[in-house]
């Protein structure tokens, strides 16, 4: 690994700042993108919960913390809408993540080396995913604030400043409150790095003290745990998923994106490749242990987290318990990217060759070029309420965004509309009931009902694929209570909600509050 001429243009630097657009410049697109978790980042913006509590379920480990929403507040006191302001924090993560692995990176590898590994890092498809596919804003935000703290241990290690370790503790902790399953695993992260490569005792008790605090800031949350919405260990990925291939997902949890990119990429697999071979195969020379020391923690370091997305790594999670930090065990994919983009950038950094304007060039086109696929997503410019109407299901599979109840006295019927968005697949087709109920001796009566599919049947509920939104409008016959809607529409009370065929079970309405929606007629 040859010392790099630092070039007062700073070719790479500019690289992730400019190039880096193109990962996040789909979040600017007008509307919102139909994510896995839908709006629920937006619908929590503005709650005030100390874990997301609004249309997910909390919880200390795999939820989402108040922190996550923390920077958006001053963007929605200026008057920004939550959807405006969830957008910008995506961006924020994108490019905290990439200008933190330049900043990580240059002072060991150059300038030419670091701008690869962070445009890499900013384009790793399983970090696009987490924004386009997933909308995961926890996820997306420790993805931008662990290369942060690495840079701040690094730089403390190497100068002591102050400075750079407060960068690193306040990323830490701010992970911590963030998403702390994650945490846990990216501060281990940084203690193993502090001590195995930096070999710098205090910047590794200044990671241990940083997420001792973290962890000690939770106590107070620590009865705020929850059920896996998902089965863990039917999430664990093939290699060929890794390298190439697409995930099938397992009929029990079908409705997720068949096609949700967890490969590394050709960029990543090829440059990886090749800077192995010239260090381990042509042993070029490193100039600084340390050096090696970093490219042998990248790439043992990789592998093992990479490892433990594995189903192989099945008993290793139960053992540990450690199944109980994370939704899925790919979520340790965020974990290894800066790693990762480390043995990308290992080829420019080992060869004098690659850092040649023209073919340094070129890598950059291959990693933006080798990306590009996956910057797509399924756009809406449905505009979400500030709150959801209501969320139906056990596992809170729907999210009622609008409900419209309209009554016509003249033609004795009313008229409701719903529009709702799928959070999680639906095991069963469920059939939908609409109520009309009047006063009578006894209490309420049913006077009025309609049972059907939603959508007239042609879309039954196990085809809805999560993070679509769908609209769907019933009509009632109030004929029977013409006299009564012509005199007092407000005496009417209206039910809505989804139910099991079968036996007659309905789906639970708001965690089980209640079974059904509740409307009144209009005076």
């Amino acid at each position: 690994m040859n010392s790099v001429n630092r070039s007062a243009v700073r070719l790479g630097f500019w690289a992730v700042l400019l190039l880096g657009v193109f990962a996040w410049a789909p979040a600017t697109y007008p509307g919102y993108w139909k994510s896995l978790e839908g709006f629920v980042p937006v619908f929590n913006v503005e709650a005030s919960s100390a874990i997301a509590s609004v249309a997910t379920v909390p919880d200390l480990w795999r939820g989402t913390g108040r922190a996550a929403f923390l920077l958006a507040q001053p963007l929605l006191l200026m008057g920004v809408s939550p959807v405006a302001a969830v957008r910008a924090l995506f961006i924020l993560a994108f490019l905290l993540g990439g200008l933190g692995v330049y900043i990580w990176l240059e002072p060991r590898l150059g300038d030419r080396a670091a701008g690869l590994a962070g445009l890499a890092y900013m384009l790793l498809p399983p970090l696009l995913a987490t924004v386009y596919v997933r909308g995961s804003l926890g996820d997306a935000l420790i993805a931008g604030l662990l290369p942060l703290a690495l840079a701040g241990t690094a730089i403390y290690a190497e100068s002591r400043a102050p400075s750079a370790a407060a960068i690193g503790v306040l990323s830490i902790l701010w992970m911590w409150r963030i998403q702390a399953g994650l945490a846990v695993f990216a501060t281990l992260l940084l203690l193993l790095y502090a001590l195995l490569v930096e070999r710098h005792p205090l910047a590794g008790l200044v990671v241990a003290v940083s997420g001792a605090a973290g962890l000690v800031s939770l106590v107070p949350l620590w009865a705020v745990q929850a059920p896996p919405v998902e089965p863990f260990g039917q999430h664990f990925l093939y290699l060929h998923q890794l390298l190439v291939g697409q995930w099938t997902v397992a009929p029990s949890v079908a409705g997720w994106q068949d096609r949700y990119p967890f490969q590394l990429g050709f960029a990543v697999w090829g440059l990886a490749s090749v800077g192995f071979w010239l260090w381990r195969v042509d042993r070029v020379r490193l100039p600084l242990a340390q050096w090696r020391r970093l490219l042998l923690f990248s790439f043992g370091g990789a592998a093992i987290l990479l490892g433990l997305t594995l189903g192989i790594s099945q008993p290793l999670w139960e053992w540990t318990r450690a199944s109980r930090l994370l939704s899925y065990p790919w979520q340790l994919l965020i974990v290894a990217a800066p790693l990762l983009a480390v043995v990308t950038a290992s080829a420019v950094a080992l060869s004098p060759v690659f850092q040649r304007p023209l073919l340094w060039t070129a890598l950059v086109a291959l990693v933006v070029l080798s990306s590009y696929p996956y910057l797509t997503a399924d756009y809406t410019r449905y505009q979400p309420p500030e709150r959801p109407v209501a969320i139906v299901g056990e596992r809170q599979e729907l999210v009622l965004l609008e409900a419209h109840l309209t009554q016509d006295p003249r033609h004795a019927v009313a008229e409701l509309s719903v529009t709702w968005q799928v959070l999680h697949p639906l095991a069963f087709d469920y059939n939908v009931f609409f109520q009309a109920l009047a006063p009578g001796e006894n209490g309420l009566h049913v006077v009025a009902q309609l049972d059907t599919q939603p959508l007239q049947g042609k879309r039954p509920a196990t085809t809805w694929q999560v993070g679509e939104i769908l609209e769907d409008h019933y009509r009632l016959d109030l004929s029977q209570v013409a006299d009564l809607l012509q005199e007092d529409p407000g005496r009417l009370q209206f039910y809505f909600g989804y139910y099991d065929w079968r036996d007659g079970s309905r789906l639970p309405v708001d965690g089980g509050i209640d079974d059904k929606l509740v409307f009144h007629g209009e005076r």
